[in-house]
């Protein structure tokens, strides 16, 4: 009897303890979310008829980026009172709405207003977005419209142009990739079925929707079939026919090119023959590896199936939703380059040495977004070889050095151009030095040490493509001789790659 209590015991208390643990999780996730308030939009029509404007704004704005992000709606009530009654609600500043965002624990804060022009008979439309981390406003949005039917649909351009600044802001994107992860159809995937007859058809048909249930399970998007497709994007019913006569032909690489064209970032090929359905992912217009299943399997190794083809085939992260945190990520953290420089002595420690060229290594690490720049740290290898020749024209002496530093970084990117960045560098660390004189002795001398050293250092660095930059760069150098200093400036070029 008291193992059968112990027993009961367990079995009362494990379920507690497991929901216990997967509460806690979703609630160390939800204070990680950005807590995102957006207010009423101040109306400046002077005409009561327009009054459906300001409060149906804030709701539509809200359903745009719930379908790209995940994040936290606030309250913007209390805080949209106190303007009211301060009378700061015409109009809204950025240091006023910097202090109620600080007061309400806002990290994001959407506002704006709109007016009537009676000569044009268009409204425009003026929103506003505020990040309270960066303490500065990270995006506008202007749009004219007529205020009747049409301005729902401004409502939605407005929304998207909202969700692509804070694209930029979350994800740290320039102002075209953020636009082009937008109209990519993101959190889409479209599910073409191929055939060669008609009961294959019907066949395939039949598992798009099986397909669909069991994608729906896990992910938080949309699924639709080709047809569903072709009657939302209001395809012209010849390209209706050639995708079908491409289906029948099973011209896979065809139906690819075409929903690229149509800016589709996923969708699945399905083919059934001989019992078996074939399920072909394509991102990107690449087509992916198969995944097949029999007709016949149980649903769950159909689940199994239709999971392995999307995640083996790397289109499950564009069907998660962007996590919008309290702090903008670092994307691409460490930046790794080769390079080579021309040494310039200067200083009177350094007067009897010629110039030289050398190679140099460095990596960077960034650790703290902060928008407007970046903090991180830098470390770097180089070496040269200086010689020095006599008046007479023979060699006096060969320097050697090779140096090892690390230090603090500050990049800061360019506003509205962020694949252009400025970093500044201050580094420390040590010279391995070997001298060696040949003029005037009886045999080589040799000198080695190992001394101290110090860097400052400017660059101008390119992103050409998202992960690849080139950079020229300028530094000053020390090294701390006993009884004398050496100094010297480098010029750098390099080009490497950020992951």
């Amino acid at each position: 009897m008291p193992i059968i209590r112990s027993l009961k015991s367990i079995f009362f208390v494990l379920p507690l303890v497991f929901s216990a643990a997967s509460y806690a999780a979703e609630a160390a996730k939800t204070q990680e979310l950005a807590r995102v308030a957006i207010f009423e939009f101040q109306d400046n029509t002077g005409q009561q008829n327009y009054g459906w404007v300001k409060t149906s704004l804030p709701d539509a704005i809200n359903d745009s980026m719930k379908t790209h992000f995940e994040f936290v709606r606030a309250d913007a009530a209390a805080a949209q009172k106190k303007t009211e009654k301060a009378g700061t609600s015409t109009p809204l500043t950025p240091e006023a709405v910097s202090q109620l965002a600080g007061q309400h624990g806002f990290d994001i804060v959407i506002y704006g207003d709109y007016s009537y022009n009676r000569s044009t008979k268009l409204a425009q439309i003026n929103a506003t977005v505020y990040h309270n981390g960066g303490k500065r406003i990270i995006g506008a949005v202007t749009e004219f419209t007529k205020l009747n039917n049409d301005v729902f649909t401004k409502i939605d351009v407005i929304s998207k142009k909202i969700t692509e600044h804070i694209y930029r802001y979350s994800l740290d994107l320039t102002e075209k990739d953020a636009l082009k992860k937008r109209e990519e159809g993101i959190r889409l995937l479209v599910l073409v079925p191929t055939w060669t007859n008609e009961a294959e058809k019907k066949t395939a048909i039949g598992e798009l929707e099986v397909q669909k249930k069991e994608l729906k399970k896990k992910y938080d998007a949309e699924f639709i079939t080709i047809f569903e497709f072709f009657k939302k994007k209001q395809t012209p019913a010849a390209d209706q026919k050639n995708i079908e006569l491409l289906a029948k032909s099973r011209n896979d690489a065809a139906i690819a090119e075409w929903l690229k064209a149509q800016k589709v970032s996923n969708a699945m090929i399905v083919f059934v023959s001989d019992n078996k359905v074939s399920l072909r992912p394509v991102v990107e217009g690449v087509q992916k590896a198969p995944v097949s299943y029999a007709i016949n399997a149980s649903a769950a190794d159909k689940a199994k199936s239709i999971d392995a083809a999307v995640t083996g085939s790397g289109m499950q992260q564009s069907l998660q939703k962007t996590t919008i945190t309290r702090k903008p990520p670092v994307v691409g953290r460490l930046s790794l380059s080769l390079g080579a420089f021309n040494l310039r002595p200067v200083g009177t420690g350094s007067a009897q040495i010629n110039s030289s060229f050398g190679f140099e290594a460095q990596v960077l690490g960034r650790f703290l977004n902060l928008w407007v720049f970046q903090l991180g740290a830098a470390g770097s290898l180089h070496g040269t070889i200086q010689k020095h020749t006599r008046a007479d024209g023979d060699d006096d002496f060969t320097l050697r050095h090779y140096t090892a530093l690390a230090g603090p970084a500050i990049i800061v990117p360019m506003p509205f151009y962020r694949p252009l960045e400025f970093h500044f560098v201050v580094l420390g660390g040590a010279t391995y030095s070997q001298l060696d004189k040949y003029k005037y002795v009886d045999t080589t001398l040799t000198f080695k040490s190992v001394n101290p050293a110090a860097s400052a250092q400017a660059e101008v660095r390119w992103h050409i493509i998202r992960f690849f930059f080139v950079g020229a760069a300028a530094s000053y150098h020390q090294i701390f001789f006993p009884g004398t200093d050496m100094q010297y400036i480098n010029i750098n070029l390099r080009a490497g790659l950020r992951f």
